[in-house]
């Protein structure tokens, strides 16, 4: 009978102990805890389809389809550079280069 006493005692202190680990009582009144963590959002470089070039030298650019031009942006990168050979592209710090073949080059 004692051991019995011992082990409901026992028993009733652990389960408020649980009760308390489902819930945060620092949180925001209306929160519910997400079960899945944020995504973080991906940005696809963008296919460069052909660079445009006028005599004078200036260049633009069609990407995914669009003509752009230096200091636009696309996909979430920005347009740093155009010239007959590679556009230039940034987006947090970092640059990427992309190039076309020659017959692509339209002048």
């Amino acid at each position: 009978m004692k051991l019995l006493n011992s082990v409901l005692i026992m028993f009733s202190l652990l389960l408020p102990i649980t009760s308390l680990a489902e819930s945060d009582p620092t949180a925001p009144l209306g929160f519910t805890p997400s079960s899945q963590p944020a995504k973080k959002k991906v940005y696809r470089l963008p296919k460069l389809d052909a660079i445009l070039c006028a005599s004078d030298g200036s260049c633009s650019a069609v990407m995914n389809g669009k003509s752009v031009g230096k200091g636009q942006s696309i996909n979430g990168y920005v347009v740093s550079q155009i010239n007959e050979e590679r556009v230039t592209l940034s987006r947090g710090g970092k640059r990427w280069a992309l190039t076309v073949f020659n017959e692509q080059v339209v002048q």
